[in-house]
């Protein structure tokens, strides 16, 4: 649905507009799984032609068309549907830049549907951060977020001086998934090394994308649960926690950041990119959603504020805290060691 403005929208509208809003969820996931937009980019473009690769009803298949047209994944003329620029890079499943993985399997969905449970018993669905969980979970969510993080990761690097102010750096990127983050540093600085941690299942995919950037030569591989691996003492320049922190919980990413500390080298920094709410919790919406998404999906995870990210790291060790705007929805919180 189109974003609506909640200060001056009608208080009866917001709340029929809220309970309805599932509903462009749902039509993106039936899209995906019938693979509606990697047949139109087949060339199937009318109701009949689509319904028949997909093996769909055409009464059905028009009306999911025309929603898709509605939210401007597609164009329309007569009776042939076309697909608009962004649809055709993020949403047909050949394009290199899917971003559907997650979307098409609906397990997102399905998880929040024990919403009321989660809040009513404090107790996740499921714990993502678990090794069996996550070596399922994560090699399809990391496709995602690959695409998604691409360019703040890039802004990140730029951000912290990779290959200006900084060369030769030595990065860990903790719980790396598609090592995104690693990989904007390394493409940065061409001296950079990189090591790249998460639990062995992982590997296999983040290996798959950093051959593909032409970086296996740079890259290096820490099995293991962030909460156990030991990171040795004195080794990196940064550590990189790229969206890490929000499934943790405040005892196991406080334990983090002290072990991270010992793993610097003096003037070192450790980078935290995530999801930080305003220090009252009032907003913004995404971050607050998302602190229920941690409810649902992890066992003490939750968003958090760059009050508490600052006390957390200044008792690790850092005693100067910055941001910095990377253009995201959030800024990277950077933790500076003496």
């Amino acid at each position: 649905m189109a974003e609506t403005n909640t200060q001056t929208q009608p208080p009866l509208e917001q709340l029929m507009q809220m309970n309805f809003s599932f509903a462009p969820a749902r039509i993106l996931t039936t899209a995906l799984q019938l693979g509606v937009f990697s047949h139109l980019a087949a060339g199937h473009s009318t109701t009949a032609d689509v319904a028949r690769a997909a093996d769909s009803s055409e009464r059905g298949t028009r009306m999911l068309l025309d929603a898709l047209v509605g939210f401007h994944l597609l164009s329309k003329d007569g009776d042939n549907y076309t697909l608009t620029p962004h649809a055709r890079q993020y949403l047909v499943r050949e394009s290199r830049d899917y971003v559907g993985w997650l979307m098409e399997s609906g397990a997102m969905m399905d998880a929040w549907a024990h919403l009321t449970e989660c809040v009513r018993t404090g107790r996740p669905l499921r714990r993502v951060e678990a090794q069996a969980e996550a070596e399922q979970f994560f090699p399809l969510l990391v496709r995602t977020l690959h695409v998604v993080n691409r360019e703040p990761a890039r802004r990140t690097a730029a951000a912290l001086g990779a290959g200006r102010d900084a060369k030769g750096l030595r990065v860990l990127d903790v719980a790396c998934g598609s090592g995104v983050w690693g990989i904007a540093f390394a493409e940065a600085d061409r001296e950079a090394r990189v090591t790249a941690q998460d639990f062995p299942g992982v590997f296999p995919t983040t290996r798959e994308y950093v051959q593909r950037h032409g970086l296996a030569e740079r890259f290096d591989y820490l099995p293991g649960d962030l909460k156990e691996v030991d990171f040795g003492e004195g080794q990196y320049d940064l550590a990189l926690l790229g969206n890490i922190v929000h499934s943790e919980g405040e005892q196991s990413s406080r334990d983090l950041f002290r072990r991270l500390h010992r793993a610097l080298r003096p003037r070192g920094r450790v980078v935290v990119i995530d999801m930080i709410p305003n220090d009252a919790r009032t907003g913004p919406p995404y971050q607050l959603i998302f602190a229920l998404n941690m409810l649902i999906n992890t066992e003490t995870g939750d968003t958090y504020t760059l009050a508490e990210y600052t006390e957390w790291l200044s008792d690790a060790g850092f005693p100067r805290v910055e941001t910095a705007d990377i253009g995201s929805h959030s800024p990277a919180v950077i933790g500076h060691k003496d």
